[in-house]
């Protein structure tokens, strides 16, 4: 590195340590993508005598850079699409951000203060991104939506293999998957936040201390304990119903009955993937604006589902 290049590197590490976020530090190589060459969301590509000076052209909205040092060539991209083609080309090496958000609490912490969808790397910075709805905006924001149903226009009665891996638009009517959500919370202390919409434009919630499920090889297992406030009530802990405590039951789906009811099967009776008991006072999965007996979306206070606008379960590490 010649004199002017390392001028250049020491201005931008004084600058950006006085930020607290000096690229070096930032930014890992990821020797998976030697040798390969990709243009997805390309920024630009440009002259760069050092992989120095290349990290200091990867600035605003810039997740990704690569350099080569043969050709003495640096490409920057907004982020990295794994399921992009990548061509053959030696001699380039790819830089990723250290710091890709896990979930919607680090979006928050990264400085993103408005609603909306994001990308998010719960299965760690190697693996593809995954797009969910972060509520800024509730208690403090950094919440992560694991469900939401804004309308019956997406229909809830799916499969074991549906729930597993997620269905709908995040942003929209939306399960995020129960291996996305086992990801999320697994060794974690979460909470989560409940909130119904009734037809007359009210908005009730309730907020579990501790919320998390198990894998698939234990069905997705619900896991809820501490206390749990708000002005639905609780319906899911359900102390002294212990026909009704939802905390503890295993995943059930129209075709995957994990239920502990013999006589009967909650998922395929009520038309809808949840934690059932034998069987519920809480439902939030079942047929959209139905006034099938006993659905009780969330019992008491909602009975009918036809008096429900909304609904939204979203989580945030504590």
């Amino acid at each position: 590195m010649n004199y002017h290049d390392c001028i250049i590197c020491l201005n931008v590490f004084f600058f950006t340590w006085s930020q607290a976020t000096n690229v070096s530090w930032n930014y890992t190589a990821k020797l998976d993508f030697d040798n390969k060459k990709f243009n997805d969301e390309l920024l630009g590509e440009y002259n760069a005598q050092s992989t120095c000076v290349c990290s200091a052209m990867c600035q605003e909205d810039c997740g990704v850079f690569g350099y080569n040092p043969k050709l003495k060539k640096c490409r920057v991209h907004t982020q990295f699409n794994c399921t992009s083609e990548m061509s053959d080309e030696a001699g380039w090496r790819y830089y990723f951000d250290k710091f890709l958000p896990m979930d919607c609490k680090d979006v928050r912490d990264n400085g993103h203060t408005s609603s909306g969808v994001y990308e998010i790397y719960p299965f760690g910075a190697r693996s593809c991104p995954v797009r969910v709805y972060c509520d800024m905006e509730t208690m403090d924001g950094g919440w992560t939506v694991i469900q939401n149903r804004k309308d019956g226009s997406l229909n809830f009665q799916r499969s074991w293999k549906e729930y597993k891996n997620g269905f709908g638009e995040p942003g929209q009517n939306v399960w995020i998957g129960n291996n996305l959500i086992h990801q999320l919370t697994k060794g974690k202390k979460s909470y989560l936040y409940v909130s119904i919409t009734l037809e007359n434009g009210t908005t009730l919630y309730e907020l579990y201390e501790r919320f998390s499920i198990s894998d698939e090889g234990e069905k997705y297992k619900l896991f809820l304990a501490g206390d749990a406030t708000g002005t639905l009530g609780d319906r899911m802990l359900n102390p002294g119903h212990p026909a009704l405590v939802l905390s503890g039951m295993y995943f059930s789906t129209p075709n995957r009955d994990n239920d502990p009811w013999d006589i009967s099967h909650c998922a395929l009776k009520y038309r809808g993937g949840w934690w059932f008991n034998t069987c519920h006072n809480a439902f939030l999965n079942g047929p959209w604006a139905d006034r099938y007996y006993w659905i009780k979306p969330w019992y008491p206070p909602i009975y009918y589902s036809t008096d429900v606008n909304g609904t939204m379960m979203m989580i945030k590490r504590h």
